[in-house]
């Protein structure tokens, strides 16, 4: 699922929560531990409810990618194959 003009999915609510159980980062795979803030992205794609959670330091890389203007769209889990090392803060 990706977040961009290639696959908009139909409704989507963005929050950033404070990690009240354990979760894993849908980019780098690293757990997110409660207490923790993360970014938290709920949608509708082709019907399907989807949720997708991103690391602090995955957000800023995924952030800074994309306002490059150097990727039009960037799918989730797929940030660190599309953008690579380059993007990292």
């Amino acid at each position: 699922m990706c977040y961009c003009e290639l696959d908009l999915p139909s409704v989507t609510w963005e929050s950033w929560p404070i990690a009240r159980k354990q979760h894993q980062c849908c980019e780098c795979g690293s757990p997110i531990d409660p207490g923790e803030k993360y970014f938290q992205i709920k949608g509708i794609w082709d019907g399907d409810y989807e949720i997708f959670r991103q690391c602090v330091t995955c957000k800023g890389v995924w952030d800074k990618a994309i306002n490059s203007a150097a990727f039009d769209c960037i799918c989730f889990g797929d940030l660190w194959e599309t953008a690579g090392a380059e993007f990292e803060i």
